[in-house]
């Protein structure tokens, strides 16, 4: 025969494995309920994913778009960044005449030489 004190260890043993089964599943069904197709990513963070790759995907395209806006005949150089090379060009050529012109004035001056 048990003691009296053996008789509460054993029920409260006993309440204590039925609140760890119900507490098991009780955690099973959150789980369930967070992992409807039931392959171990909760069914949030795969919709976060998701949308974290559209974005990627959407700023990938406008990357794409804003290049060719830059680049209309695509040789690989922005089409502003030509034409100003091709303005600093002109302007060293029209400097370059100029230095040209003011030296041969100098020389009819001085003598001709």
């Amino acid at each position: 025969m048990a003691s009296p004190i053996q008789e509460m260890l054993e029920k409260a043993r006993q309440v204590a494995e039925n609140a760890l089964k119900e507490a098991e599943a009780r955690l099973g069904e959150v789980k369930a309920s967070l992992d409807k197709d039931k392959d171990g990513i909760p069914d949030a963070i795969e919709g976060l994913m998701s949308q974290a790759r559209e974005a990627a995907e959407k700023a990938k395209a406008k990357l794409s778009e804003i290049k060719a806006s830059l680049d209309k005949d695509k040789d690989g150089i922005p089409d502003q960044l030509e034409k100003l090379s091709e303005q600093a060009k002109q302007a060293a050529e029209a400097a370059r005449a100029k230095a040209e012109e003011l030296a041969k004035a100098v020389r009819e001056r001085m003598g001709g030489r």
